[in-house]
């Protein structure tokens, strides 16, 4: 053959094993024996799908120099590297039996000699030098492994009358050939691997910080809100007993959402929660303070949004809306449906003079919020802050994610 049509041939089959390599990585028994862990059947898997690729590696092979140049060793090699050195030999004797029974009859017993010592050597290496295989040093591993292998076949072609000296240069590429392809293999399936593995943490990082950001949500209601709670229905008890067991009744309700919704919620249990939420401030305002309303299209009730979504946002409300005034004050809750997208609005709204509270805390919390739906939608929610002649509106726009996905609280 032509040293021209050499290159490209070599070329165009390593390319092949480099694609095998990342096929490699979709199976599982094979990932885990790439990261060194797995059970004794992955060791099976390993071998079986090295003895694969070594009989791919012998038909694909051809004629150079009086010598049949081809790739059956990378198949054992990763058979060994993968499985051990009793695994390897194996492979290596079957992937050989195979080479001198279709393709090269003539190159028994050397050819089966050669590829049990490539399956056992790499095998034995990547127990006892386990770092040769790691990165790049696999090329030198793996000509390494091959030199011992062609040393044998060497012998073999000069027992046989062959002249091994003038098949040298078909053998150095050989040579070269198997170690490039073990090197591609394990290399490309690592960072196919690592790719994964960096993309699942990035998802669980952003699942951790969405968890994180519940939680100190959370943390922030429970001991403020629980403590102007509980001394509301205190104060409630002594002229109104059965307004004081619906604040319990609320007040269980609230707690309860807690427990039975940590990461989702449909829009109607979110607006179910504020309203519970209004009830018991309303009670310690006075029922003279605050009016509640809510505008909830039909269609949009079970579509599920992050728990709490509301919490911060009717918290404010009550606290920077409706509290700083003195005369009445009106919260109004609205879902609307977009088509594709999901509009939440709070609108608060109070007669008379603000007396004098920051509003430093709505911005904050907004803007906890608003880092909140960036981690859960990816940048696709938008939350809107706009003042209006006698309050707030904030608006929230949110992909539909999906329908009902669970019961009720």
């Amino acid at each position: 053959m032509d040293i021209r049509l050499l290159i490209p041939e070599l070329f165009e089959k390593l390319s092949l094993i480099a694609t095998a390599g990342l096929l490699g990585v979709l199976v599982p028994p094979l990932r885990n024996r790439l990261l060194g862990v797995g059970q004794p059947r992955d060791v099976g898997v390993a071998m079986i799908f090295g003895v694969l690729l070594s009989l791919w590696g012998s038909t694909m092979g051809f004629e150079w120099l009086g010598h049949h140049l081809n790739l059956r060793a990378i198949g054992i090699i990763i058979a060994g590297i993968l499985s051990g050195p009793r695994a390897g030999a194996l492979a290596g004797l079957l992937g050989g039996g195979f080479y001198v029974m279709r393709v090269v009859p003539e190159a028994f017993p050397s050819a089966v000699v050669a590829s049990i010592l490539d399956g056992w050597l790499a095998g034995r290496m990547s127990v006892r030098r386990e770092q040769m295989f790691v990165g790049w040093r696999v090329l030198g591993a793996a000509a390494v492994v091959q030199l011992a292998g062609l040393i044998v076949t060497g012998v073999g072609m000069a027992a046989t009358g062959l002249n091994a000296i003038a098949a040298l240069p078909s053998l150095v590429t050989q040579l070269a050939g198997v170690a490039v392809g073990v090197a591609l293999f394990v290399n490309v399936a690592l960072v196919v691997i690592s790719r994964q593995e960096q993309a699942v943490a990035l998802v669980e990082a952003k699942a951790a910080a969405n968890a994180m950001s519940l939680a100190a949500l959370r943390s922030r209601l429970e001991p403020h809100f629980l403590f102007n709670a509980l001394n509301t229905v205190r104060a409630t008890i002594r002229h109104d007993p059965e307004q004081a067991r619906s604040l319990v009744s609320d007040l269980a309700d609230l707690y309860r959402y807690l427990l039975h919704h940590p990461f989702d919620a449909s829009v109607m249990n979110e607006v179910e929660h504020a309203c519970a939420y209004l009830a018991i401030e309303r009670a310690r305002l006075g029922d003279e303070r605050l009016v509640v309303e809510t505008q909830i299209d039909d269609g949009v009730r079970d579509v599920r949004i992050p728990a709490l979504l509301l919490q911060p946002i009717v918290e404010n409300a009550v606290k920077h809306g409706i509290t700083p005034k003195h005369g009445l004050g009106k919260i109004t809750i609205r879902a609307a449906d977009l088509g594709g997208r999901l509009r939440i609005e709070v609108e608060d709204e109070a007669e008379g003079s603000r007396v004098g509270t920051s509003t430093k805390g709505l911005g904050l919390a907004l803007q906890t919020l608003r880092k909140r739906l960036d981690q859960h939608y990816d940048g696709r929610a938008h939350l809107q802050l706009s003042s209006r002649e006698r309050g707030t509106l904030v608006t929230v726009e949110l992909p539909k994610e999906a329908d009902s996905m669970g019961e009720q609280p």
